[in-house]
């Protein structure tokens, strides 16, 4: 087994929009990899947040790696702009 952690940061206040986007939009992404095993999002409610994922093959763990870039990055320029 392998297994992939990730912090994040960012407002408290966004922290039930993230945690639904996440529920909504990364989570199903990542079980759908064939290799997944499990995947928790964990709000801290104070503007930090971290993911646990487990997966039978190291390769499959990277692959995960690579979504969750591809998924975090437009959004956070999106607020970026939206803040800007």
């Amino acid at each position: 087994m392998y297994g992939i952690i990730r912090s994040y940061k960012y407002d408290k206040a966004d922290g039930a929009e993230i945690a639904r986007v996440v529920r909504e939009g990364f989570a199903p992404m990542v079980e759908a990899q064939e290799g997944f095993v499990e995947y928790h999002w964990i709000d801290s409610g104070d503007g930090e947040g971290a993911s646990m994922a487990i997966f039978t093959t190291k390769e499959v763990a990277d692959e995960s790696t690579f979504l969750a870039g591809g998924f975090v990055q437009p959004r956070q320029e999106r607020a970026a702009r939206h803040r800007g």
